[in-house]
């Protein structure tokens, strides 16, 4: 089934995208631009609301933050001229910094959209939409709600700890007033999203665009909160349903081909929509405002021997093949990194973002097998030397489990720097478990009161009922 987006710039249908204030309260109500009255009334105008959904997703404060997280963890320096960026490679991010308030007002428009859609689907206000269609339109409304949650939960919430008090608000009605709620507990909040991608796995679409979200995608990303929630038979398990798909997402034979395939790459499960001129574009342009870091450098120079120097003159010697095609002389392109080609915002295709694609799942099916009591520990090597096999670098040897984890949070380094902050995640989440002590990989990570962000001071302002995270 193929679907396209449609523009929808001028259309009053969605104006909930563009009419919040940076300093209301967490759960960003829209000024009654949007009602049940005058918007969904066929699966037409349903869908343009669907589509508003996905470009919310690639406004500039939401689609650049995988650069800031990247200079959060241990992956890349950021540059002043990367807006919001102050205190993030330090782990010192002021409270009052502006990024981060819209960050959290940007992700909590998407949560209140998906709401709306949800609740005149659900009321039957596109008349005559089949059931079909239907279900499939409240899915991918479900999986960005989830999708939405699991990321504010990561950035503002203790994801690491299921017994904390410190969620997100949850809010699950759309609502065109201004009303302060307290933050839900991690579990609660861990609950609804899991309750969103279970409908969306069951009831998504299938053989869609990779811009669309399906039921794979829906899978996919359920496998990563479930690792998260440290339910690692179910993480596996769903991952290696997802690896072994038939709808044709596999891994790419050349790691560069990921990058010039873009979102129709064939191991791409979800990546926005970019196109020339009006089709809009993601934020990650601005990959020219960071460099690699010391550790990342180092980690891809010993892939072949620490007495071995790299070279990034050419197409790079030396380093892991993933690293040279990202920064060697030859590939990196205008931008400084080859994953994203392109720096003009007005004529080129643009850059996507990589928020799913199959080479994570293999390397969570590798941590989720790992880390069961009686996991198979073999099986979980031959997922990790998949993906370093197809990046050409040596495979792993099996010594012992905790040796085998810590292969596994490198490769991910290596798959996927600058792409998701994947990696700054795993550092926490290993640091919890008590795999590695996060200030030995990070000096700066001297408290784990800086495991995540302040919730915004525009936020604390608005919304007397939610209290500060420790430490701000």
């Amino acid at each position: 089934m193929k679907r396209y987006i449609k523009k929808i710039n001028t259309v009053l249908i969605f104006a909930i995208a563009a009419t919040f204030s940076s300093c209301s309260v967490d759960d960003i109500k829209p000024y009654n631009k949007l009602t049940s009255e005058n918007t969904i009334k066929d699966e037409a105008s349903a869908q343009l609301v669907l589509n508003g959904v996905y470009n919310l997703g690639k406004a500039f404060d939401v689609s650049s933050f995988p650069l800031h997280l990247a200079g959060l963890g241990i992956e890349g320096n950021l540059t002043p001229g990367l807006v919001g960026s102050k205190g993030f490679v330090t782990n010192q991010v002021p409270v009052d910094n502006i990024f981060l308030a819209n960050l959290y007002n940007g992700h909590y428009k998407i949560i209140n959209s998906c709401n709306f859609l949800i609740q005149e689907l659900e009321a039957g206000k596109a008349i005559g939409i089949a059931d079909d269609k239907k279900a499939e339109m409240l899915s991918e409304a479900k999986f960005q709600r989830g999708f939405a949650y699991f990321n504010l939960l990561r950035y503002f919430g203790e994801f690491y700890d299921l017994s904390s008090n410190h969620g997100v608000v949850l809010r699950t009605s759309f609502s065109t007033d201004l009303e302060a709620k307290p933050r839900n507990t991690v579990q609660e909040v861990y609950n609804q999203i899991e309750a969103d991608l279970l409908y969306a796995s069951a009831k998504g679409p299938v053989y869609i665009d990779h811009f669309y979200s399906g039921s794979l995608a829906a899978k996919a990303l359920l496998s990563k909160v479930y690792l998260y929630e440290k339910k690692f038979t179910q993480a596996a398990t769903l991952a290696n349903a997802v690896i072994n798909n038939d709808e044709g997402y596999m891994l790419e034979a050349n790691y560069a081909d990921i990058f010039k395939n873009s979102f129709n790459s064939s191991e791409v499960i979800f990546a926005p929509f970019t196109g020339p001129d009006n089709e809009g574009k993601t934020a990650m342009v601005l990959v020219k405002s960071t460099a690699a870091s010391e550790t990342l450098k180092s980690l891809a120079d010993a892939q072949f021997g620490s007495e071995t120097d790299g070279s990034l003159s050419g197409t790079g010697s030396g380093y892991d093949p993933r690293f040279a095609f990202a920064y060697a002389t030859s590939t990196k392109k205008s931008n400084g990194n080859g994953k994203y080609p392109f720096q003009d915002l007005t004529q080129s295709q643009g850059n996507t973002l990589y928020h799913l694609r199959l080479a994570e799942i293999y390397l969570i099916k590798a941590e989720a097998e790992a880390r069961q009591q009686d996991g198979d520990l073999s099986s979980a090597l031959t997922d990790l030397n998949e993906i370093r096999i197809r990046a050409g670098v040596t495979e792993k040897d099996l010594s012992d489990k905790a040796t085998l984890l810590e292969d596994i949070r490198q490769e991910k380094i290596l798959e996927l720097f600058f792409e998701n902050g994947e990696s700054w995640f795993d550092l926490v989440r290993y640091h919890t478990l008590g795999n590695l002590t996060a200030s030995q990989i990070k000096s700066s990570l001297i408290s784990e009161d800086k495991f995540i962000l302040p919730i915004p001071l525009q936020v604390i302002t608005g919304n007397k009922s939610v209290i500060q995270n420790k430490g701000y």
